[in-house]
């Protein structure tokens, strides 16, 4: 009996009574190193950036040493969760890329939705999967901004290297799809952390699991699919022939 299964071990542990593992203890890695050092680029780009922040860099010992401090964050924001889509348990990673580029009806109408949750409320709109509308705008600004922070990044890292032209677009890129991101960041923080409906979410990054409830009611879809899994291959236990003493 083949089954669809969203991993090859998904029975250990993936609905545990009233609970659901959402994320993985790879993603789980992946979104706290890209958060923290995140957080750090900003704090250290903008001294550098701006010298109203700079009396500010004196905590990490001067802009000197922020330039140096951003430049390895910059290192690990790109390269660690790079490579989290190549170790550990890197499926989860390919999983949610092909998540974040398949829009679907339902997420277009959990999107035109959204305004009405974002402000306290629940939108009516079909049950979503793993990830729904706004999740994956979130996931593709993420994706967008990390792209084009990196590649202006490396043509202000090696400026020499490059035409002059380019240089030049490369600060103003830089410095846009910084404000896009922390923009993205500001309203992801707050549905995680301070909205009444969605801030239960915040437990699947602390330890992977969220209540079923909140499954039910913003990944319906995902949740009955895992469900369905769970049966099949309980059921397939149950009917392999027992071994031989």
């Amino acid at each position: 009996m083949a089954l669809n299964l969203e991993t090859k071990n998904i029975p250990v542990g993936r609905i545990v009574e009233d609970k659901v593992l959402r994320f993985s203890m790879g993603e789980r890695i992946s979104h706290w190193v890209h958060a923290v050092s995140f957080f750090v680029l900003l704090f250290t780009g903008l001294g550098v950036l701006s010298t109203f922040f700079q009396p500010a860099m004196s905590i990490v010992g001067g802009v000197q040493v922020a330039m140096v401090i951003h430049r390895v964050s910059a290192i690990i924001f790109v390269v660690v969760v790079g490579l989290m889509f190549f170790v550990g348990n890197p499926r989860y990673h390919w999983r949610w890329l092909k998540f974040v580029f398949n829009f679907t009806k339902s997420d277009w109408k959990h999107v035109s939705a959204f305004p009405k949750e974002f402000f306290g409320g629940h939108g009516i709109y079909p049950a979503p999967d793993k990830f729904n509308g706004g999740e994956k705008i979130n996931s593709l600004i993420t994706i967008l901004g990390t792209v084009f922070i990196t590649l202006s990044g490396i043509v202000m890292w090696f400026a020499s290297s490059f035409p002059p032209a380019l240089v030049r677009w490369a600060y103003p890129v830089h410095d846009i799809s910084m404000i896009m991101m922390t923009a993205a960041v500001i309203g992801h923080m707050y549905l995680g952390l301070l909205h009444p409906d969605s801030r239960a979410a915040m437990s699947g990054m602390i330890d992977g699991y969220v209540s079923k409830r909140f499954a039910r009611a913003h990944h319906g879809e995902w949740l009955d699919r895992l469900e369905q899994e769970q049966k099949a291959y309980d059921n397939s236990l149950k009917n392999m022939p027992k071994a031989r003493k």
